[in-house]
């Protein structure tokens, strides 16, 4: 029957398939779980694919695994959810170029579930095998000295590499008056691959001579982010979160609590030459 809304197969009438998912939108973001599952799925929200999306089941392709790693979000009609979410975003006909070309849909942050634009990119196949082996590797041992992680902004079109310090990272100015640091934002308008490139570099100087050096890298742009000073009682030292006239502030360099992510400021475009 015409509007119904329902399928009709031989003559029989059939409801449309319920997803086994669970999807919430959050600040912009489709979070999506399950039962059973150790982890939430995540990606862009927009409205010309959400119900298509969601109207879907989602599995993990290594749901058995004993590891962190289960895998990634793959649907048996549309496919990968990270390579589904990119041909929305870029096109198909730019997926199937660049598939074409060897480049692979990469998670910039490694994270196989974490499917928002600003966490894939296009990268040639041995360049993403590469960074599986460096990057991702050494970005995780580090995470809780300095926690380095990629993104892109999709509204520019420009890279940027954040930089938390867990580790308690001063910095001078010019009249030399020491300052501690919280947070390094890079930003790039060049290839993808060199900004992995400058990661690998801060973290191998990080981890062999105990300093962040970016005097050195390809970023156009730089903000540094420095901490507040903020005295603390004895009983405060011994905590995660502090609270001044109403505003929460972590508290790090006790090696109780830590960034794991710094997100990237969106729109921040390159200054102009």
């Amino acid at each position: 029957m015409a509007g119904s809304g329902l399928d009709v197969t031989e003559g029989v009438a059939q409801m449309p398939r319920q997803s086994k998912n669970k999807f919430e939108i959050i600040n912009n973001e489709i979070h999506i779980t399950r039962e059973g599952w150790p982890l939430i799925g995540l990606t862009t929200y927009r409205e010309d694919y959400y119900e298509e999306l969601s109207s879907k089941t989602w599995s993990l392709t290594k749901s058995n695994s004993d590891t962190e790693d289960k895998g990634y979000l793959s649907n048996g009609t549309l496919g990968l959810l990270h390579r589904y979410i990119a041909g929305k975003w870029y096109g198909e006909d730019v997926l199937k170029n660049m598939t074409e070309k060897g480049y692979v849909v990469d998670h910039m942050n490694n994270n196989h579930v974490d499917c928002r634009i600003s966490n894939l990119e296009f990268l040639k196949k041995s360049y993403n095998t590469a960074k599986g082996q460096a990057f991702d590797v050494d970005s995780k041992a580090m995470e809780h000295h300095i926690a380095v992680n990629l993104f892109k902004d999709f509204s520019t079109g420009c890279y940027q590499m954040t930089i938390g310090c867990n580790d308690d990272i001063v910095g001078i100015t010019s009249d030399g008056k020491k300052y501690h640091i919280v947070a390094i934002l890079l930003l790039y308008d060049c290839d993808y691959s060199i900004v992995i490139n400058d990661a690998e570099n801060i973290l191998r100087v990080y981890e062999t001579e105990g300093r962040i050096d970016v005097s050195k890298t390809y970023a156009c742009d730089i903000k540094i982010r420095k901490a507040v000073d903020i005295q603390l009682t004895e009983e405060e030292k011994n905590g995660a979160v502090i609270i001044r006239d109403g505003v929460p502030y972590l508290i790090l360099g006790t090696g109780k609590t830590f960034l794991n992510s710094v997100h990237y400021q969106e729109g921040w475009m390159p200054p102009k030459k």
